[in-house]
């Protein structure tokens, strides 16, 4: 347990680290390969090429020190990123390294000498966290090991189909290359691919939402023009090989509500549409369950004809809005006016992925037209982050 004292003086840096965050946890990064440089087999290297991870790291750091006196406060939070820790294969020996590579990073930006009171409180509550990681790490470790089809680390699989869902999203059918039951998963979970690396590149390491609720695995993966991972996974033919960790990821449907909406934007369908058949396969209607798929054009809708089927046989309430061009219920950027008169009901739960301005700005149309933030529930693909 942390001192009276420790809180207080780790509270006293909000401001500075406010001010200094990015330049501190920029600086945390660049400490921390410089010292061991085997972590970049883990870490996703183009989150280190921008800004991005850092300012995911800036921002959580403030909100620790914030809520040092109300630690549940932060329960979400590290349950999402315990998750995609142990998707990464993060280990209990690695979190001695980061609270070295932290505190360092710490002294040097903010010029404080050796044994700075700052310091010190910072080491204890950097100790305090990772415990709490470590132990909700090991746990998810555990249950994905003992799970029926469970396994750790990573575990060959065999692409059995290769579909190409648009002109630059396509879909990889996977089966386990041992030939035995792979882990049932929750809809809107996702597995991390392992693309090993040789003497001269690093392992690379990224996520893809499971993209259908069947006993095989599918991932559905948009071609990004300098995505070194997603083009090389768009190479690959039916027979290759890709390593996979196990399911993760807590983006998963609320059981308990009474009607659900999901509103997906280009590939951020991926996980809504693994939750919506997960509902449909537990016995809801379609008066329960609305999708609003969002995407550029009729051209670049991902899993055309399996949505249209579950509006037509009745299994969900389907509307389509498209940017451009005609097919849709709406062309154009959603608006309050339009999402007003397609959702009726204000107390369903709404689970929303795409692009981050979509997300954005969806969540600020939401929040107008009368949905509060528990009915809200979103995944961002990449540093965890709120909108």
């Amino acid at each position: 347990m942390l001192t009276t004292e420790t809180k207080s003086v780790v509270q006293s840096t909000i401001p500075l680290l406010q001010e200094h965050g990015l330049e501190i946890t920029s600086t945390f990064y660049q400490l921390l390969f410089e010292k061991n440089p085997e972590l970049l087999d883990i870490f996703n290297s183009s989150n280190q090429r921008d800004t991005s991870q850092s300012r995911a790291l800036a921002d959580a750091v403030v909100a620790y020190a914030a809520n040092i006196d109300n630690l549940e406060a932060l329960l979400p939070a590290v349950a999402r990123i315990a998750n995609k820790h142990a998707s990464i294969g993060i280990k209990n020996e690695h979190y001695p390294l980061v609270g070295v590579s932290l505190l360092a990073a710490i002294q040097h930006v903010l010029a404080l000498p050796d044994e700075h009171p700052a310091l010190t409180a910072w080491g204890q509550a950097y100790g305090v966290l990772a415990d709490v990681f470590i132990h909700a790490e090991n746990t998810l470790y555990e249950a994905s090991a003992t799970a029926d089809g469970g396994w750790q680390g990573y575990r060959a699989f065999v692409i059995d189909e290769v579909r190409q869902e648009t002109p630059e999203v396509m879909s990889l059918i996977l089966s386990a290359k041992d030939g035995k039951a792979v882990k049932r998963f929750l809809g809107g979970q996702y597995v991390s691919v392992k693309l090993t690396g040789d003497d001269t590149n690093h392992d690379e390491i990224r996520q893809y939402s499971l993209s259908d609720w069947s006993d095989n695995y599918r991932l559905t993966i948009k071609k990004e023009a300098k995505g070194q991972v997603s083009n090389s996974l768009h190479s690959k033919s039916v027979g290759d090989e890709i390593l996979l960790s196990p399911p993760y990821g807590e983006f998963n449907l609320n059981t308990a509500a009474r009607k659900h909406v999901f509103i997906s934007g280009g590939v951020g369908i991926t996980p809504l549409f693994t939750m919506a058949k997960q509902a449909i396969s537990l016995g809801l209607t379609s008066d329960q369950l609305q999708f609003i798929e969002c995407c550029r054009g009729a051209e670049h809708q991902i899993f055309k004809s399996e949505l249209r089927a579950l509006a037509d046989n009745r299994s969900l309430q389907l509307k389509q809005a498209f940017e451009h061009g005609e097919g849709g219920d709406f062309s154009g950027r959603l608006t309050s006016d339009v999402l007003n008169a397609w959702l009726n009901d204000k107390s369903a739960d709404v689970y929303f992925c795409g692009p981050l301005p979509f997300m954005s700005q969806l969540k600020s149309l939401l929040n107008a037209i009368g949905f509060t933030d528990d009915k809200l529930h979103y995944e961002v693909f990449g540093p965890t982050t709120n909108l």
